[in-house]
């Protein structure tokens, strides 16, 4: 099996740690504020910083969180997005082409899904120019792929990192 297909197969699974409710707080906590400092989180929370330290490095250990740097895709100039429902060729892996895709630095999430695709792919591109080479190159050519419908973005509403209802519940 490939590596990285294990990984996120396990990432999938259960959470090697039980999630008590101050994980669950402290978790919503940085979703909302990544650069909150640890000390903040403790007072509002009431309890030690050292506490906080501590389970977000155990979270962080067991991948559960992880600290990145989210932009706006169009403030940055990105003109162009789709989300791709690919079927593949039968007799082909969908997980592979997953993995396959997810290697294009405009590929922003690949899934395979269980509906009449196999995948869901987005794509952010600089324009649509890039959006059509993007689909030429690494859909349109390729042997893996049965079918493929293109759903281009006319406008964004919302793109964000939501607070999972687990975490709030």
């Amino acid at each position: 099996m490939n590596e990285k297909l294990a990984i996120a197969e396990t990432s999938n699974q259960s959470p090697s740690i039980s999630l008590d409710d101050v994980d669950r707080k402290i978790i919503s906590l940085v979703q909302l504020d990544g650069r909150r400092s640890y000390a903040s989180i403790a007072r509002e929370l009431d309890i030690s910083e050292g506490t906080v330290r501590m389970r977000i490095n155990q979270l962080t250990s067991a991948n559960i969180l992880r600290f990145i740097a989210v932009v706006d895709p169009i403030e940055i100039g990105y003109k162009s997005w789709a989300m791709l429902g690919i079927t593949v060729v039968p007799g082909v892996s969908p997980y592979d082409l997953a993995l396959e895709l997810s290697e294009h630095s405009e590929v922003t999430y690949a899934t395979v899904v269980a509906s009449k695709f196999d995948l869901l792919v987005e794509v952010w591109c600089l324009n649509n120019e890039k959006l059509v080479d993007f689909l030429e190159a690494h859909c349109y050519q390729s042997g893996n792929i049965s079918s493929i419908e293109t759903m281009v973005g006319l406008k964004l509403y919302k793109w964000l990192y939501p607070v999972p209802d687990i975490l709030t519940s």
